[in-house]
């Protein structure tokens, strides 16, 4: 397993200084040149992202903030009112018919029904949404009960999930999730009063874990009556440093080491399936409640999907470029309120092999889109490694990952890196390493061999690229 998997592709190079805001403008200002029903189109997304949090989880890496005062929400949503209208008024957008919104944070749920109807009215105004489209809608079980789930059903709302991460109490106050079990509960059944397609999320390898309470945890997620369960591995790299202070000093235990985190990883997927339908690396249900269609048939989709992304910290992808939002939401407020788009990162360039990259987490890879995208001689040499070396089979047109190739999904996917994204993602882990100093030499050089196993070796930097060697987390004591 990589030291750090949960990202999203291209990268951005952070050493790039550019007219952002520019660069992007050039792509929205001209109408899209697909149109709706042309096969080459792909899945056209929109994520709304919503930072607000009751309490912060001790792990959680994305843009969030702790409070909802009116004041401030009010603040937050007339700006993100004015993006949604700023971007859907460009030629390209005009082009788009959305088949996937996603609403995410943070936590969506914090908002009244009346904030939440104004929301969903402000992004059908301003953007074409397909009549089929699957609307997914974030929620934290303290901010919900019967009467919001009935509202968001009434609004177009079509899949509801929420973050349990662990059934275990202990586990729970360690990363301080505040809800309890019994609140848990009482928002399955509310959900499943409203909705067909529910899901919950679960995260295995905390510090203090093993393969047993692993394997107890994701019994306990299949049994709970959710529709569906997702379950990732804990990624070090992207948790709070002040989380991982706790691990250093000793408050909190040292987590197994990475490859005893992959096995753990694989044990939980297992205990899921032995009542749930594998959906994809992940993912795990029947097929009416499958895995949201933002997440994998968009974000980690092919090169012909594309998604924007409106709110703090969001971040967009077309053909051609990708882009990030001003996640401070102070910054965020002022920019996307004075109607400019509020960029701050952007990465131009094409990502031909995107498909290739995330096919391990999404199981299957459809090969005639190496042809429409001209990647047929390009990796015909790293497919057939793969093939060979028993990861992965070809099935008429479809590539499909094997039991063995599923144990080393992560390196396969720096396995078909481009060479330019996986010098990027060097200096990226490089630094993140140095920033947070969770991964140590041993995990290091373990996720080297095995990258270098899969003939990518120059998808990690080596240790030695490191400035300062940081205290050792991770193995076991």
């Amino acid at each position: 397993m990589l030291p750090f998997e949960s990202f999203s592709y291209p990268f951005f190079d952070l050493s790039t200084v550019a007219d952002h805001r520019g660069i992007v403008s050039a792509f929205l200002d001209r109408p899209d040149p697909r149109v709706v029903g042309d096969h080459t189109a792909g899945h056209r997304a929109l994520y709304v992202h919503i930072p607000f949090c009751d309490t912060i989880c001790t792990f959680c890496p994305f843009v969030k903030s702790v409070g909802s005062s009116t004041e401030r929400v009010n603040a937050y949503l007339t700006a993100l009112f004015v993006e949604l209208r700023t971007l859907g008024a460009t030629p390209r957008m005009a082009g788009w018919e959305i088949d996937s919104v996603y609403i995410g944070g943070g936590t969506p749920s914090v908002l009244s029904i009346e904030q939440i109807a104004a929301l969903m009215g402000e992004i059908r105004a301003n953007f074409r949404i397909s009549g089929e489209a699957e609307i997914s809608f974030e929620f934290e079980v303290k901010s919900v009960d019967a009467e919001k789930f009935a509202a968001l059903a009434e609004l177009g709302v079509t899949r509801v999930s929420f973050g349990v991460q662990s059934f275990d109490p202990v586990i729970r106050e360690q990363v301080n999730i505040t809800a309890t079990l019994d609140q848990v509960h009482d928002a399955i059944g509310w959900a499943g009063q409203y909705f067909v397609n529910t899901n919950l999320d679960m995260m295995v390898g905390f510090p203090g874990q093993d393969r047993d309470h692993a394997h107890a945890d994701a019994r306990a997620a299949a049994a709970s009556g959710i529709g569906s369960v997702s379950i990732y591995p804990v990624d070090y790299v992207m948790t709070l440093p002040g989380w991982q202070n706790r691990i250093r000093s000793g408050e909190l235990p040292r987590p197994e080491n990475l490859d005893e985190r992959s096995r753990m990883f694989h044990v939980a997927r297992a205990a899921l399936g032995q009542s749930l339908g594998e959906q994809n690396m992940y993912c795990f249900g029947p097929p009416e409640a499958p895995a949201t269609r933002y997440m994998f048939s968009t974000l980690y989709g092919g090169y012909r999907d594309e998604a924007v992304g409106i709110g703090a910290g969001a971040y967009s992808f077309l053909r051609g470029v990708a882009w990030m939002n001003e996640a401070d939401e102070r910054a965020y407020v002022a920019a996307a309120g004075a109607g400019g788009l509020p960029i701050t990162r952007s990465s131009p360039g094409h990502a031909y092999e995107k498909g290739l990259v995330f096919f391990p987490k999404r199981l299957s890879f459809d090969m005639a889109d190496l042809a429409l995208l001209g990647l047929e001689q390009v990796y015909a040499d790293r497919i057939e490694a793969v093939v060979a070396a028993g990861h992965a089979e070809i099935v008429g047109d479809i590539l499909r990952l094997t039991e063995a190739g599923k144990l080393v999904y992560s390196e396969l996917m720096a396995h078909f890196f481009s060479d330019a994204q996986a010098r990027i993602y060097q200096r990226m882990v490089a630094r993140l390493s140095r920033e947070i100093g969770v991964i140590d030499e041993i995990e290091w050089q373990a996720g080297t061999d095995r990258v270098a196993a899969m003939g990518a070796a120059n998808a990690l930097p080596g240790a030695s690229s490191r400035r300062r060697r940081l205290p050792l987390v991770g193995t076991p004591g």
